[in-house]
């Protein structure tokens, strides 16, 4: 409640009250209120603790006023310091409360607070409770409540501890300030027992927890074997606790010694523990490497010391890949036998018609890398080399049919055997010169061909359509003999003598000893001659025409002519002399 006090004042028309107050006992009234004004000792400061009345509890306004003794007007409080958790009062108009003085008004009132009185309390008695040197190096793990000049208030247990700037560490880089709703850490550095203080500091307290942290990770480091828990199971990782503090991840490259394992979701599930080594700690992202491999003996070594290039190894296939399979060696490594390495034939497609998962094959050792870890083997190499069973099988001059496989502008391949193709060129095709294989095949059609070359050294096969059918030759041989007289176009003209077309696809040859020497020099490519066949050998294939022959004969002719129509004439002078003189 509001007290006041009453002065009475003397007027000069109250005569009758003079006798009650004299001047004397006015005066030294008066010099009493003046020494109570200027007497230091009675001065009220911010942080003092002082007893004050509730006057009134304006829940309309939220506040609560209250009377301090001495002062001329009420002091406002929250109406929050006075409730309890459940909302509920704790103190009734006219209770006394003790407030703390945290500052003073334009109007020269105090600003007062009940919460910080109670705090500091609390604080008085937590220090009383555990003792100054129990508590100094302890954490605590409280919210922001309230930032000053001077530091940050942190409120843990109910109780307010003071954070200096200088030890905060709470501005980011961008200098924004940290979230104030969530929890910081800090250590308690100094206690002061006569101002209900207690010191903390989040920077000594990171710098403890790295110290502690290393020497931590240094001890697992040391450590032959750990137990990791799994706490996340990713694609290429596994991120794994120890001992609840520790963070640390396994690469899937370090779960086996037989590479990266591309299933570590059907191996491995989240709070599964196990068996690994600390192998490196990455001083950024502070995090601790494993591995499980480091724990079994590298069966890298056993194949370095027993296994060379070129030997003949048992395996088992392990996965079948689009571009070829992994084999288990037996020892805890795999190998890779890739789809070039499967089999002779050229074009797999699907290395699982040729293998599956479990099959057990003979492969030999193709290459060794015990630093990258690679083996590398082939099961064609084991099996009998298509071209030498082709061989084996077939010889020039043998008769095939076979398959086209594909065709191009210069000819066709033909598929003779499950991996052996040969090539039918288009001027083995047919003895027409303006045939191709593309006019007369399709992908599919099987065709019945003559092997006319294996080429040993490149392993290719040559084959011809036309070897089969009847050369144009055998057939101008049905119709014509030595003797007969043909017309012809000249092809190509050389030094020896002139080829010629006869009968459309049929060549034969003019020697220049057959040809009149003047005319041979007048010929030209394309020219149509007429001669006497003087050699025809079908089954070689040779025609051999004469110019020269083809005169001489003419001119037996003529005298064989003349002589019939003279045969009355005695002597060859006299038929020759009428004949000039015809």
């Amino acid at each position: 409640m509001k007290s006041t006090s009453k002065v009475t004042r003397l007027g000069m028309s109250q005569e009758t009250k003079q006798s009650a107050v004299s001047e004397e006992q006015e005066k030294n009234e008066f010099a009493e209120l003046l020494d109570k004004q200027f007497d230091s000792s009675n001065e009220k400061k911010v942080g003092d603790v002082v007893e004050g009345i509730i006057s009134e509890i304006r829940k309309d306004e939220n506040r609560v006023m209250v009377y301090i003794e001495g002062e001329k007007r009420e002091s406002p409080i929250s109406i929050g310091e006075i409730l309890d958790i459940k909302g509920d009062l704790l103190y009734q108009k006219g209770d006394t409360i003790k407030v703390v003085i945290v500052g003073f008004t334009k109007n020269g009132t105090y600003r007062i607070s009940h919460s910080k009185y109670r705090e500091s309390e609390a604080v008085k008695k937590y220090i009383e409770t555990n003792g100054v040197d129990n508590l100094i190096g302890q954490t605590i793990n409280g919210y922001i409540r309230r930032v000053s000049p001077k530091g940050y208030t942190i409120l843990y247990k109910d109780m307010p501890f003071f954070l200096p700037h200088k030890c905060a560490f709470l501005v980011n880089r961008d200098g924004r300030k940290l979230d104030q709703t969530k929890k910081v850490r800090a250590t308690i550095v100094s206690v002061h027992p006569e101002k209900n203080l207690i010191v903390v500091s989040r920077k000594k307290y990171i710098k403890d927890e790295i110290r502690k942290r290393k020497e931590m990770v240094d001890e697992i480091l040391k450590q032959e074997v750990v137990q990791a828990k799994i706490i996340k199971v990713l694609k290429e990782k596994l991120i794994v606790s120890i001992d609840k503090q520790i963070e640390g991840y396994i690469s899937n490259d370090e779960v086996s010694h037989k590479g990266k394992i591309h299933n570590l979701y059907r191996l491995f599930k989240p709070g599964e523990v196990v068996d690994a080594k600390a192998i490196g700690y990455d001083e950024k992202d502070r995090i601790l490497k494993l591995s499980i491999k480091a724990l079994t003996v590298d069966p890298w070594i056993e194949i370095q010391e027993q296994v060379e290039v070129g030997d003949i190894i048992e395996v088992t296939v392990s996965h079948v890949l689009k571009y070829g399979a992994f084999v288990d060696v037996g020892n805890g490594a795999e190998g890779f036998l890739h789809v070039s390495e499967i089999s002779w034939d050229k074009r797999i497609e699907s290395p699982q018609k040729y293998l599956k998962q479990g099959d057990v094959l003979e492969v030999e050792v193709i290459e060794i890398d015990p630093e990258q870890k690679r083996l590398r083997v082939s099961r064609k190499r084991l099996l009998p080399k298509p071209f030498e069973v082709f061989k084996q099988k077939y010889k020039k001059g043998d008769i095939i049919t076979g398959k086209v496989v594909d065709i191009a502008d210069f000819g066709a391949f033909i598929q003779v055997t499950d991996q052996i193709k040969g090539l039918l060129r288009n001027r083995d095709y047919d003895w027409d010169r303006n045939s191709t294989c593309k006019d007369h095949l399709k992908k599919g059609d099987e065709v019945e061909v003559k092997i006319t070359i294996i080429d040993d050294e490149n392993e290719k096969v040559w084959l011809s359509r036309k070897a089969l059918l009847e050369t144009p030759t055998q057939q101008f041989a049905k119709t014509h003999k030595v003797g007969n007289i043909v017309k012809g176009t000249i092809r190509d003209i050389k030094d020896f003598g002139v080829f010629v077309t006869i009968d459309n696809n049929v060549d034969a040859l003019i020697r220049k000893e057959d040809i009149p020497s003047k005319q041979f020099e007048e010929l030209k490519q394309g020219d149509e001659v007429e001669a006497v066949i003087v050699h025809l050998d079908p089954k070689r294939d040779k025609v051999r025409l004469s110019i020269t022959r083809l005169e001489k004969k003419r001119e037996r002719e003529l005298l064989k002519s003349i002589n019939a129509k003279n045969s009355d004439k005695n002597t060859l002078g006299d038929i020759l002399k009428d004949k000039i003189n015809l």
